[in-house]
């Protein structure tokens, strides 16, 4: 029993490191080029917060409260480059603001 343990968890931190070494770069909050956040809101998880347009068109983070209503919206696959929610940006809940952590 403890050899398998051993052996698992061997696999565990392999599995972890390789994961690490192949996967995207990270994304750094703090980076700076992060688009403002809109709102003063506090949120308290990340659905709190989301992009000031629908169909990934944002361009800064928000509070779904103060954020466009996208429930009849839709949307035409068409992303712009520097939208937030295309890839581009991850929008969070972050010491009870929304902000956005962008690459490139």
């Amino acid at each position: 029993m403890r050899r398998t343990r051993s052996v698992s968890l061997s696999a565990l931190v392999l599995g972890a490191v390789l994961g690490l070494a192949a996967g995207c770069e990270p994304i750094d909050p703090d980076s700076g080029g992060n688009p403002p956040p809109l709102s003063n809101r506090v949120c308290y998880q990340h659905s709190d917060c989301t992009g000031n347009a629908c169909c990934g068109e944002g361009t800064n983070p928000t509070h779904v409260q103060d954020g466009p209503d996208c429930s009849n919206v839709r949307c035409t696959n068409n992303c712009p480059a520097d939208g937030l929610d295309c890839g581009r940006c991850v929008v969070f809940c972050r010491d009870s603001r929304c902000e956005a952590a962008c690459q490139g």
